[in-house]
């Protein structure tokens, strides 16, 4: 332990935030320390990733960011606009990548800083970089996709969380940038809905324990807690619909109805040919669903139609919406939906698939070069080199649950069952396993595919936890520096 003790004053407001005698000359230098190894990482990985590692999905947010095609929604535009943005700002494409870089260990650096003030612990704050460095954190840093920048958001709307409960003078305007960091996250990923409510309670339980009263109030009553709680909820979902609103009034981009995937797959892969040749539905669609099941039981495809099977959008062009899409749409609620146990039977198949079949644990440099100009690509260079064999060789090779569903699933119902143990921070760790909980099973019926990137949140969810879980403990041990609750 390094620095000056300091009982702290009794904590009015129930959260961990007490008072303490100023940081001495080593805990300045212990945490310049860890904000110059967060500095050379965040410098090795723009080196190592640079302009940013693309896939077809990122390919296709490119041609937008470019001008090259009209902006649309088949991934959410909003991360398009922040793209294009910071383009046009820089004159650079690969200044999303650095701020993507760049955030997430500006996370890790302020995470250390709550955990050496929580803790007085060098080797408890050091553990706030291996939320980004282990192996399976820090390989898609560098790639230019939506999960990535649905993660970093909710990491780092989360680390503000955690320096406004324990900072009070600067509670509210953390609190301010946290909300609009989730706000951005929910809006990055559409069904990033499954893990933000979770994280959406942590920040008004921050917001009700700055104001004493008010939390004398709705304590009183656990009905009135709950209250609290829901109008926290929905005052969330209602400033996210708005935001939404906005933006499309604002960008208007092309809708290209992306659900009709999810509607694809459960009729070519639920509903028996002969209820299909039955239906109501134009001729040139029957056909195309028809073929669409022939081509992909010959290759044992079970989702994905869209690409894989059915020949993509209506003239058969990637990211192209499909023909027909009312039509789809009314099949799937006549054909699925009333089948509630071969539509069961399936999703089972699929999230079985997803949860225990690896996929996709790392983006090479050759990844997306068929759809990304040769300008753009990422060089294949020793920093790269370097990364692929930390990720792959020793991450994904030598630990490969690390990169499985199934065991972030695991981990996060293990939170939430051990969390009795936690004592001073059993709402925050409480809210991070929820979270990667809730997106795991929200999954159940849209998976379309076993990609490690659908469960990346909650594998850095959970191994914040851990380091959350980790500090408790030692606060267990020497509790002074904790308010009393």
């Amino acid at each position: 332990m390094t620095g000056a003790s300091a009982r702290p004053s009794r904590g009015s407001t129930g959260s961990l935030v007490g008072g303490r005698t100023p940081w001495t000359a080593p805990d300045y230098w212990w945490l310049s320390v860890v904000g110059v190894v967060a500095l050379l990482a965040t410098a090795f990985l723009w080196v190592a990733n640079r302009p940013g590692r693309m896939t077809n999905d990122s390919a296709h947010q490119l041609k937008q960011v470019l001008g090259r095609i009209p902006l649309d929604d088949w991934h959410p535009a909003i991360m398009t606009v922040s793209w294009t943005g910071l383009y046009r700002l820089t004159g650079e494409i690969s200044s999303m990548v650095l701020v993507q870089i760049g955030l997430t260990f500006l996370a890790a650096l302020l995470l250390a800083v709550y955990l050496h003030d929580l803790t007085r612990s060098r080797l408890v704050s050091l553990l706030a970089l291996a939320v980004p460095l282990l192996p399976f954190s820090v390989t898609f840093l560098g790639v230019l996709w939506k999960d990535v920048q649905m993660m970093i958001a909710f990491l780092l709307g989360t680390v503000l969380i955690l320096l406004a409960e324990r900072f009070a003078t600067l509670r509210y305007p953390l609190l301010a940038l946290s909300l609009l960091f989730l706000l951005y996250g929910a809006m990055v990923r559409k069904n990033a809905f499954f893990a933000i409510l979770p994280l959406v309670f942590l920040l008004y339980r921050a917001w009700r324990n700055g104001s004493p009263g008010l939390r004398k109030r709705l304590t009183s009553n656990r009905r009135r807690l709950l209250g609290g709680y829901t109008a926290a909820a929905v005052t969330f979902l209602v400033l996210l619909l708005g935001a939404g609103s906005a933006f499309n009034a604002v960008f208007q981009p092309k809708p290209t109805g992306q659900l009709s995937q999810v509607f694809l797959d459960d009729i070519i892969f639920t509903v028996p040919a002969r209820e299909i040749r039955a239906a109501d539905i134009p001729q040139e669609l029957e056909d195309k669903l028809l073929h669409a099941r022939d081509v992909c039981q010959s290759q044992d495809v079970i989702w994905d139609a869209y690409w894989k099977c059915y020949g993509r959008g209506a003239t058969g062009k990637q990211f192209e919406p499909i023909a027909y899409q009312a039509e789809v749409r009314d099949l799937w609620l006549s054909h699925v939906v009333t089948h509630p146990a071969r539509y069961a039977y399936y999703r089972a198949q699929t999230y079985a698939r997803f949860l225990f079949v690896g996929k996709s644990e790392f983006a090479p440099v050759t990844a997306g070069r068929h759809a990304v100009p040769a300008a753009f690509h990422v060089q294949p260079t020793k920093a790269d080199n370097i990364l692929s064999d930390y990720v792959v060789e020793l991450g994904a090779k030598t630990f490969p649950w690390f990169f499985r569903a199934w065991f972030w699933l695991a981990a996060a119902a293990a939170i939430i069952v051990l969390l009795p143990k936690a004592k001073y921070l059993r709402a925050q760790i409480a809210a991070l396993g929820w979270s990667a909980l809730l997106y795991l099973l929200g999954y159940i019926p849209i998976v379309p595919a076993s990609d490690f990137r659908y469960s990346y949140w909650p594998a850095v969810a959970c191994t914040l936890a851990a380091v959350l879980f980790l500090a408790d403990q030692r606060l267990k041990g020497d509790p002074k520096h904790v308010a009393e609750q």
